[in-house]
């Protein structure tokens, strides 16, 4: 059985194939009748699902991670494809391509060699020092090669996370142009390592929370990362180690965010503020792109950001708005 994929389904069709399970809620509706709502996705994009008739006894087929077997038909929700399901199952391990489940940032070895050049341009010595136990740390840089930006709000594929850090360490270093007040070294070493606990907080195959990333958090995670790092290293000074810990754990920016601290140094303000642009930037672009081709003034409801977004005239493959004067 061939795989389809999510971004070529039209109303109407009839489905057979796998699928990244991201969500699974077991509902009643008005009528007290049980169904299954899932939430579905493959390299290509994401789908909302709904399971009908014995809702109960397939609700124990899969868990949130696992990859499942689904056969139903797409209908149309509002404005959105939806699949009406008739079967759902855990897809047995060999009967489905991995790299057809999730989504990979493209150019990850540009990436990389874009943040390793950021980190090799820093100057402070005891920085410098602390550079060098990150990157020659074999196991956690792979995994954050690896690593997703997110479970499902911005840059959440399988390289995102280093593609997210990458886009912070460069807006970073402009922000940091703009303003010579700031520690430019500090700021670039806290834009690298701000969401660095988010190599043990997600499962870039599942795309789902580790029980560590569940209990803790990416705040916490990194923030231990960080210390362990700088106990390696005799004589590092004090100060400078606070600093740097207060950037990861003020990076959330507020305490309504989950912010352990609130930003209380230029260089925590510079890395937070720029986190929250970026982030949202790319999140909107995911959705400029992929609701552009449907020829569509505003996007579908966000709920997560309570709006609609105006994409008309939006050109994806370009990136860009597309009006020539």
């Amino acid at each position: 059985m061939g795989k389809t994929f999510i971004s070529d389904y039209k109303e109407k069709d009839k489905i057979d194939s796998f699928f990244l399970l991201h969500k699974k809620n077991l509902k009643l509706t008005k009528h007290d009748k049980p169904y299954l709502e899932l939430g579905l996705g493959d390299k290509t994009g994401k789908i909302e699902g709904r399971l009908w008739e014995r809702a109960e006894d397939f609700a124990g087929a899969a868990d949130t991670g696992d990859v499942v077997r689904v056969t139903g038909s797409v209908e149309k929700y509002r404005e959105d494809n939806q699949l009406k399901i008739d079967f759902i199952e855990k897809a047995d391990e060999g009967s489905f391509r991995q790299d057809d489940m999730v989504c990979v940032a493209e150019n990850r070895d540009k990436t990389r060699e874009d943040v390793l050049s950021y980190l090799e341009s820093i100057k402070n010595p005891w920085i410098c020092l602390l550079v060098k136990r990150f990157t020659s740390d074999e196991t956690l840089m792979s995994l954050f090669a690896d690593g997703i930006g997110a479970k499902r709000w911005h840059n959440a594929y399988i390289g995102g996370l280093m593609e997210h850090t990458y886009e912070v360490m460069r807006v970073v270093e402009s922000v940091c142009e703009l303003y010579p007040e700031a520690d430019r070294d500090i700021a670039i070493f806290g834009a690298f390592i701000h969401d660095i606990g988010k190599v043990l907080e997600l499962d870039p195959k599942k795309m789902e929370y580790t029980d560590r990333g569940g209990l803790l958090g990416h705040i916490a995670i990194g923030h231990k990362i960080l210390v362990e790092k700088i106990r390696k290293i005799p004589g590092f000074p004090d100060e400078l180690g606070m600093r740097l810990e207060h950037i990861i754990l003020s990076h959330h920016g507020e305490y309504e965010q989950q912010s352990p601290v609130l930003p209380k140094t230029l260089e925590a303000v510079i890395v937070y503020q720029t986190d929250d642009l970026v982030s949202q930037a790319n999140a909107i672009k995911q959705i400029l792109t992929s609701q552009a081709a449907k020829e569509k003034t505003w996007s579908n409801f966000v709920s997560i950001k309570n709006r609609k977004f105006y994409i008309k005239d939006f050109v994806a493959d370009e990136k860009k708005i597309s009006k020539k004067p």
